[in-house]
């Protein structure tokens, strides 16, 4: 992962020698980051309280203060911070020993700008990975709650359409219903997209769906696919849609639709991505049953209840 994915990442120096600092600034300055340095771990840890970094860069053997006890206090209260360990008295003992306290690597002193910028960016990689992953967790959380908590169609569509928006951070999505008599996907319900595109006109499934359901996996479609993957690729492109991302409904064998997921930059899912999409459509399906058997049920009794009337007097006559 380069500066380039991480723009304007925030690193703090922590080194008693002035000419470190100076160097270790030019040769990430760089490459796009944002670099504070501090002299003594007191000042660091200061520093850390006024502002939020992403990475600290600290060496081990400090004046004032082991640099072992400022990766405890940031391990202890900033979590979200990643730290790397640097000195010139290299052990293995010490390396350990950091490893464990919380430091995602360490490099020993004297090192390359080359070595430097490499585990800085590996660093940075582990920190923004371990943030999105718990960001997933709790969007996965409150969408999975917020979809147990309600039976009403209408509603459960909508939420599972901007659910998965902030889960997957797309530009929008599209739920679509599949209807078998015909072999053909209604939408439902979207977010994010224009209404001149949400109006382009009717899905075919006969393509699409039986892939999505003999796979059971998602379906990405690039740009450079669109002429020949999509029913409507210049509204797409016309949309500033540059992928397209589509997971099947499923309850068991049965096939209620497809949630499309439309990106505005080039896509790609991880294995934890797949994983919680996955997870987070087989809640959606069994949201969307649910609340369809509720909408059957009143409506059996909606309709029981008009011909109550008619029978009474029936009866009474």
């Amino acid at each position: 992962m380069s500066a380039l994915a991480i723009p304007k990442a925030k690193i703090l120096v922590i080194d008693d020698e002035q000419i470190v600092h100076e160097s270790i600034r030019r040769i990430l300055e760089d490459e796009g980051y944002d670099v504070d340095g501090a002299l003594r771990v007191k000042e660091a840890l200061s520093r850390l309280a006024e502002k939020k970094y992403d990475l600290v860069l600290t060496d081990l053997m400090m004046p004032d203060d082991s640099g072992m006890k400022a990766v405890e206090a940031i391990a202890r209260d900033h979590p979200y911070c990643g730290v790397v360990m640097f000195t010139g008295f290299a052990t293995v003992e010490s390396a350990v020993q950091s490893m464990k306290l919380g430091a995602l690597d360490y490099l020993p002193k004297p090192f390359t700008p080359e070595e430097l910028v490499e585990v800085t960016e590996k660093a940075l990689a582990k920190v923004f990975k371990a943030r999105r992953d718990q960001e997933i967790e709790v969007t996965f959380a409150d969408a999975e709650k917020a979809l147990r908590s309600s039976l009403d169609l209408k509603e459960i569509l909508n939420l599972i359409c901007s659910s998965v928006v902030r889960l997957l951070k797309m530009k929008g999505s599209a739920l679509f219903m599949y209807n078998p008599k015909d072999k053909t996907l209604s939408l439902m319900s979207s977010r994010g997209l224009s209404e001149e595109y949400l109006g382009k006109g009717a899905l075919d499934a006969t393509e699409d769906l039986p892939v999505l359901v003999e796979t059971g996996q998602p379906m990405l479609v690039e740009e450079a696919q669109f002429d020949t993957r999509l029913h409507y690729p210049q509204e797409a492109k016309k949309e500033g849609v540059v992928a397209i991302l589509s997971v099947p409904l499923k309850v068991k064998e049965s096939v209620l639709g497809i949630l499309r997921l439309y990106s505005a930059e080039k896509r790609s899912l991880d294995a934890d991505e797949t994983d919680i999409l996955m997870k987070f459509a087989e809640q959606a399906a069994r949201a969307v049953e649910n609340a369809m058997a509720y909408e059957k049920v009143r409506s059996d009794i909606e309709g029981i209840k008009k011909h109550m009337p008619a029978a009474s007097a029936e009866t009474n006559n």
